[in-house]
């Protein structure tokens, strides 16, 4: 049976370079938690655990019944607050690991119902969505996830210079494992939802 794995099948999704290029996500399905609270904080790190809790149980269950083998794939997050606007602490924020479509709602009530009968883990708050990003831009980040800012800074630029409106929550796909790599190494792939400015024109101009 062979493994399904985004990063390969999605590449252009899941890889990126240095210089801010556009792409377009299409349809996926996803495991979700939504809450709000510093990132990377306790509230976040508990969502984390969930989420790879399900995904991880998910992946073995499906391989020992010959339905489906997954490879899990990458976590990622979408930022919904202002942070000019917003306390860190109370940042609104949606954690997302994808997984396959043939991962149906009744697999991942199953998975959460087992999580807790046999491990005492509470999971309910992972949900089965599906989202749809559509056009967005985005670039890889090198560095501190501290400095992310002003990678958003540089993809607002570009989006400006091309004609297209920033629009949609941030998202962040985080390539890098932190507890194994230095910070001034760590790879993220940043993202924004755009879409044609109005008349067409750069907003520079």
């Amino acid at each position: 049976m062979e493994t399904m794995d985004f990063s390969k099948s999605l590449k252009e999704l899941y890889s990126a370079k240095r210089k801010a290029a556009e792409v377009t996500a299409g349809p996926g399905t996803f495991l979700a938690v939504e809450s709000r609270g510093r990132p990377g904080g306790e509230e976040f790190q508990r969502a984390i655990e969930a989420l790879y809790s399900v995904a991880y149980t998910l992946k073995f269950t499906c391989k020992a019944e010959g339905t489906l083998n997954f490879k899990v794939n990458k976590l990622e997050c979408l930022y919904f607050s202002d942070p000019g606007k917003t306390a860190m602490d109370d940042w609104q924020w949606r954690l997302l690991v994808r997984i396959p479509d043939e991962v149906a709602v009744k697999d991942v009530a199953a998975t959460k119902k087992s999580l807790r009968q046999k491990k005492g883990l509470d999971a309910s708050a992972v949900k089965r969505i599906r989202w749809k990003e559509g056009r967005s831009v985005q670039v890889m980040h090198v560095g501190p996830y501290d400095d992310v800012g002003k990678t958003y800074e540089e993809l607002g630029r570009y989006a400006a210079q091309n004609g297209l409106d920033v629009q949609g929550p941030a998202h962040e796909i985080y390539i890098s494992d932190p507890r194994r790599t230095a910070p001034e190494k760590l790879k993220t792939i940043v993202r924004l939802g755009v879409k044609k400015g109005s008349g067409g024109r750069c907003r520079c101009c």
